[in-house]
C-alpha cells in the first residue's frame, strides 16, 4: 500500500506535471525474494523520472552536529545501487532524472540548512523538492473531485480551507 505522502506526490506528478506514473515498484533481490522498493517512476515527453519520497510531519532528527550529514546520506541511500541496477536492466538505455521529495520539517525556519541540503543533493545529481511546495502547487491546481480518496480529501481541503 502506498503511504499518504507518496499518494499525494503521485497525484501532484499526474495533475501538475502531467506525467504518466508507476508506483511502488519492487526490486527483486538477486537471489530471489522481495528487495527494496522504488517509490515512483514517471515519464513525460520521452523523459524519465525516478522519484523517492521521505516525508514525516514529525521527523526524528539527529543531533544538530550530525543532522546535515545523516539527512543527506538518507536521501542518497534512497537511490541505492540495487535500485539503479534494476532500472538499467528493466529499462535499457533510459536515463532517469532523480527527484527527492523531502519534509521541510527537517530544518529550522531561520537557518540555512534547507538551502545547504538542497545544494548538496543537486551536486549529487538529485533534484530536491519540498513537500510543502508539492502541496501548495497541487492545492492550487486541483479543480475536481476524483475517484480516489486522496484526491477527494485534497479537493475538499482546497474548497473549504479559506472559509
Amino acid at each position: 500500500m502506498i503511504n499518504p505522502a507518496e499518494d499525494i506526490v503521485s497525484i501532484w506528478i499526474q495533475e501538475v506535471k502531467n506525467h504518466f506514473i508507476m508506483s511502488n515498484i519492487v526490486v527483486p533481490k538477486s537471489r530471489g525474494g522481495r528487495g527494496k522498493e522504488i517509490d515512483l517512476l514517471s515519464t513525460k515527453d520521452k523523459k524519465y523520472f525516478w522519484i523517492e519520497v521521505s516525508v514525516s510531519p514529525n521527523p526524528r532528527l539527529p543531533s544538530k552536529s550530525e543532522r546535515f550529514n545523516k539527512l543527506t546520506k538518507n536521501a542518497l541511500d534512497k537511490f541505492a545501487d540495487e535500485k539503479s541496477t534494476y532500472l538499467n536492466k528493466r529499462f535499457p538505455g533510459k536515463l532517469f532524472q532523480k527527484w527527492f521529495v523531502y519534509s521541510p520539517k527537517l530544518f529550522g525556519r531561520k537557518s540555512d540548512e534547507r538551502d545547504r541540503y538542497c545544494n548538496a543533493l543537486k551536486q549529487r545529481g538529485i533534484y530536491p523538492i519540498g513537500f510543502d511546495d508539492v502541496l501548495h502547487e497541487l492545492l492550487e491546481k486541483l479543480n475536481y473531485m476524483g475517484y480516489d480518496a486522496t484526491r477527494n480529501y485534497l479537493f475538499l481541503l482546497r474548497k473549504f480551507w479559506d472559509k
